[in-house]
C-alpha cells in the first residue's frame, strides 16, 4: 500500500513538473494539424476571411496578381490566425487568413495572469516610465543591395580527343624480373 501511494505521488509530482507543458504542447500540435487538415480541404467558410496588410519596401520582387495558396500561422495580440492565401506587392504584403479559436482559447489558458497572484504588484496599462523610445532601432530599415556578376566571354568546349598510338606493340620485352624493393 506505501509503495502505491509513494509512486502516484510521485506521477503526481512529475507532472506538474513537466507533465502539464508536454500535454499543452499536445494539444496545440493536434489543433494545429486540425486547422490545417481544414485548410488543405478548403472545409472554411471564405466570407470570415480576415485580410492582413503588412508594410515592406521590396523593390525589386515581381508582383503577384492574384493570391496564392499557403500555408503558416501568425499570432497577433493573443488571437492565433492561420495563413489561406498571400500575396505580393513592391510595398504590401497581403495575408489573408483564418481564425483558429481552438488554439487561441488553449494559449489564453496557459497565460498566468500577474493580476490574480497576490504577492507580485503589476502595472497598470496607463503607467508608464515616462522613457520615450527613440534612436535607429526604433524603426525598421530595409538594405538593399545591388548585385552586378561579371560575364565571361563565350568560349567554344574543348573537344577530347582519343589517344592513340603508332607503335605496333606498346609493351618493350624485358629479359628476367624486376629488382626487388627496398624499404
Amino acid at each position: 500500500m506505501k509503495r502505491f501511494i509513494a509512486i502516484t505521488l510521485l506521477v503526481i509530482h512529475f507532472f506538474n513538473l513537466g507533465g502539464y507543458m508536454l500535454v499543452h504542447l499536445y494539444l496545440l500540435k493536434k489543433s494545429d494539424a486540425f486547422m490545417n487538415e481544414l485548410i488543405s480541404k478548403n472545409l472554411y467558410n471564405p466570407n470570415t476571411l480576415i485580410e492582413l496588410k503588412i508594410k515592406q519596401n521590396l523593390p525589386a520582387i515581381n508582383e503577384w496578381n492574384d493570391y496564392k495558396n499557403v500555408n503558416g500561422q501568425i499570432q497577433l495580440k493573443n488571437a492565433c490566425y492561420n495563413y489561406v492565401k498571400l500575396k505580393y506587392t513592391k510595398d504590401t504584403l497581403y495575408v489573408k487568413v483564418v481564425p483558429n479559436y481552438a488554439k487561441t482559447k488553449l494559449i489564453e489558458g496557459n497565460i498566468i495572469n500577474a493580476r490574480q497572484i497576490n504577492d507580485i504588484p503589476a502595472k497598470d496599462a496607463n503607467q508608464h516610465n515616462g522613457v520615450k523610445k527613440g534612436g535607429a532601432d526604433n524603426t525598421y530599415q530595409l538594405l538593399s543591395f545591388d548585385y552586378r556578376f561579371l560575364s565571361f566571354e563565350e568560349k567554344q568546349p574543348l573537344v577530347k580527343a582519343d589517344a592513340f598510338s603508332d607503335i605496333p606493340q606498346p609493351f618493350l620485352p624485358v629479359q628476367g624480373r624486376p629488382p626487388a624493393v627496398i624499404v
